[in-house]
């Protein structure tokens, strides 16, 4: 009997075995992407770059208008420190009247020379522009409390910054700008009450050398820590008597300030005070070195304290906050405080912060 012909258009066909071409494609495809990725990442951590921003301060006086920070955060060590050429290229004809530096420039290795050869080619590209420097939580403790075989308070790595034209910011420090008065300032001051705390380690210091503490060794090293404590906090109240509610006031910070913390500082702050929160216009910050691993129009993958995709709000770049601005740096390397190696589609960075009374 002849064999009846199919008329079902959707009748199965016989099914052909497919060879491993498909796959092989599919996983060469992923393999190339993985290999492009790389390159493109490889290529983003070879550079810096130099961002900009503006400050607007409503108040600021003419004399004021473009004065500019160079924000510096988080090197921790890295070795581009060492390329003078590189930050000579980078900053070519760019103006500044500032460097900030906002922490982890050392890195829990201790590796102080990136950072002593950048503050000396920062200071060859423009010999009259102050560098402030602030520790950050990954740096090696700036101020040494216990026995450690020297009579020096200071950390090696604070003092070899200070030698190559640094300033080690613990007390608010004034910078001229003609008549006016910039003053740089390590943000913890503004929380703290700095008279009530000079009485406190006043007290702590005749206590200790009623007991005799400053001629031994242990007891010595910290007596030592203590004066030097003693020393930053009353030239700060020294310093706060002569600011006056025209001066223009910026914070140093490592860890970035809290949109919450911010707001009720600055409502329990007094109105009549001139060194206080309300006055403070720029806050300079660190730390998060731009969410280490990001995404292309994501943003962050994790943040340890903030969890998955957390966005870039707190963590880079500019936020207001009532009347203060603060700036989040990314950073130019990565820490050891994320559990993802290295910097991921980051690339890093430096910014130039301009102040100004216009609003666009």
């Amino acid at each position: 009997m002849a064999r009846r012909q199919n008329y079902y258009i959707f009748a199965p066909e016989k099914q052909k075995r497919r060879g491993p071409g498909c796959l092989v494609l599919l996983l060469s495809i992923l393999f190339a992407a993985v290999v492009l990725g790389l390159l493109t990442n490889a290529a983003m951590n070879r550079r810096t770059d130099l961002l900009t921003d503006k400050v607007r301060v409503m108040s600021l006086d003419k004399k004021l208008e473009n004065f500019t920070v160079l924000h510096i955060s988080d090197m921790h060590g890295s070795e581009m420190g060492l390329n003078a050429d590189a930050w000579r290229t980078l900053l070519y004809g760019k103006g500044f009247s500032a460097v900030a530096m906002t922490g982890d420039m050392v890195g829990r290795g201790g590796d102080y020379t990136p950072l002593v050869s950048l503050i000396k080619t920062l200071r060859g590209i423009k010999a009259d522009v102050p560098i402030y420097l602030i520790a950050g939580d990954d740096d090696p403790a700036p101020v040494l409390s216990s026995l450690h075989g020297n009579p020096e308070v200071l950390a090696d790595w604070v003092r070899a910054a200070q030698d190559a034209g640094a300033v080690y910011l613990d007390r608010p420090v004034r910078q001229s700008v003609g008549k006016l008065t910039v003053w740089f300032s390590p943000e913890y001051l503004y929380s703290v009450d700095v008279a009530g705390m000079q009485q406190s380690l006043t007290r702590q210091k005749e206590d200790m050398e009623a007991r005799g503490q400053q001629y031994e060794g242990e007891g010595g090293a910290s007596y030592r820590a203590l004066c030097y404590r003693l020393e930053a906090i009353t030239q700060s109240a020294e310093a706060i008597k002569t600011m006056t509610r025209d001066d223009l006031q910026i914070g140093l910070t490592h860890v970035p300030l809290l949109t919450d913390y911010v707001r009720e500082m600055v409502e329990w702050a007094d109105e009549k005070a001139v060194f206080t929160f309300r006055k403070l216009s720029l806050v300079l910050a660190g730390h998060f070195c731009g969410g280490q691993w990001r995404l292309p129009a994501t943003g962050p993958v994790y943040v340890p304290e903030l969890g998955w995709f957390p966005g870039d709000a707190g963590i880079v770049g500019m936020q207001r906050v009532t009347s203060i601005s603060q700036y989040i740096s990314g950073g130019l390397n990565a820490s050891d405080f994320y559990p993802m190696p290295g910097r991921l589609f980051n690339t890093p960075s430096v910014t130039l912060l301009s102040f100004t009374a216009r609003i666009e």
